[in-house]
């Protein structure tokens, strides 16, 4: 009984945390006039980000925030984006193919 308590828990955790950084397509397409001026419009200029994976894009641009990536014009891009900016920006980009 215990185990099926611990698995159900954990599963409920792992909804929880995949539902908490789910991004708003549409409110990351409203988000996206600072990207736009250099990966385009359609998310295909280079460096394209068209297509990127939601948690690819997440982590990158959290590697910006931290410095950990040093590039000076996505660095300055990602330090005023919050966690639910990011979601919704990686939603958005994820859908461009």
């Amino acid at each position: 009984m215990m185990i099926k308590g611990f698995l159900a828990l954990m599963a409920g955790l792992l909804v929880f945390a995949s539902s908490a950084q789910a991004g708003d397509a549409g409110a990351g397409k409203a988000k996206s006039e600072n990207c736009a001026q250099c990966h385009g419009d359609n998310g295909k200029d280079d460096p394209p980000i068209a297509g990127m994976e939601e948690a690819k894009f997440i982590k990158t641009m959290k590697a910006y925030q931290s410095g950990e990536r040093n590039h000076k014009k996505m660095m300055k891009a990602a330090s005023g984006l919050s966690e639910a900016d990011l979601a919704d920006l990686a939603a958005y980009y994820a859908t461009l193919k």
